[in-house]
């Protein structure tokens, strides 16, 4: 408030009903609902050693995070340990390290991507620590193609080590060992994890075919056995073009001697048993 005053603004108008109010000592002209426009707003009263850090920082670097996490509460780390930043809606932690790497995401201090994975392993499960590894390890996939990968494994190695003996090591060292990549989706990852959890080989990453229309990749494959796994989301049903391509895709994946198994959110539940049981017997049919 003292530095809008100090612009010209007068306390009378920063006591203006049409103002939101999104953070003690924070007045914006409107409605302030989106994670960008919220942390903007923060930025108003951090400090120069607060970054954006976790669940926040995450979602700017647009990491995969379970519908089961909060996403609302802000996240901010002040680096160095030199006094948490205490807002409502504002969780504050503290690193000692003053000197981790931080970026500028839409103009916002956030943590270092490898950094701010290791800090989701407070709240995120194993499996959903390797989702996002994976997709830091890959990049994002769109329909103009693949973004650079936010991470090298290295980069995940030495934030793991900075991280230390803090809460959740245990978890991250777990992930790490089990990361791979190109990896296209968090329930393809979810679903390699299952199946070698059920006791199944695991699966090739993007398995590559040649198909008379062209090299296509099956989600995950095992080669010998010519068995193709593809999993298919919501945006497989929605798209009336994404339905017509992935018919398209099934068939040129046949026809080139791979058996497809199609994999739905449904085939996850209880372990995904039934789906591990089918697997195993197409595996001792090729062996």
């Amino acid at each position: 408030m003292r530095t809008a005053i100090g612009n010209g603004t007068t306390e009378k108008r920063l006591r203006g009903r049409d103002l939101d109010r999104p953070f003690h000592g924070v007045r914006a002209d409107g409605p302030v609902r989106s994670l960008r426009n919220r942390c903007i707003s923060l930025t108003a009263v951090m400090a120069e050693h607060h970054v954006f850090s976790r669940t926040t920082a995450a979602q700017l670097w647009r990491m995969p995070l379970p519908t089961s996490v909060d996403k609302e509460e802000l996240h901010v780390t002040a680096l160095g340990a030199r006094g948490r930043i205490r807002r409502a809606g504002v969780v504050g932690w503290e690193r000692q390290d003053a000197d981790l790497e931080r970026y500028h995401v839409a103009d916002l201090p956030v943590l270092g991507p490898a950094d701010t994975w290791c800090g989701l392993s407070v709240v995120l499960t194993r499996e959903w620590l390797v989702a996002v590894g994976d997709f830091l390890l890959s990049g994002e996939r769109s329909d103009r193609g693949r973004e650079l990968p936010l991470c090298t494994t290295e980069n995940l190695d030495e934030a793991v080590h900075r991280h230390g003996a803090r809460r959740g090591a245990a978890a991250l060292r777990w992930a790490l060992e089990r990361l791979r990549c190109p990896v296209d989706s968090p329930r393809e990852s979810l679903l390699r994890l299952a199946l070698v959890a059920g006791g199944l080989p695991e699966p090739e990453v993007q398995l590559a075919v040649a198909t008379a229309g062209g090299t296509l990749h099956g989600d995950l494959g095992y080669r010998a056995a010519r068995l193709l796994l593809e999993y298919q989301g919501d945006e497989h049903r929605r798209s009336r073009k994404r339905w017509l391509q992935d018919l398209t895709r099934i068939q040129l994946l046949e026809d080139a001697g791979y058996r497809v198994i199609l994999i739905g959110a449904d085939d996850l539940r209880d372990g995904a048993s039934a789906l591990i049981a089918r697997i195993r017997r197409h595996l001792r049919v090729a062996d």
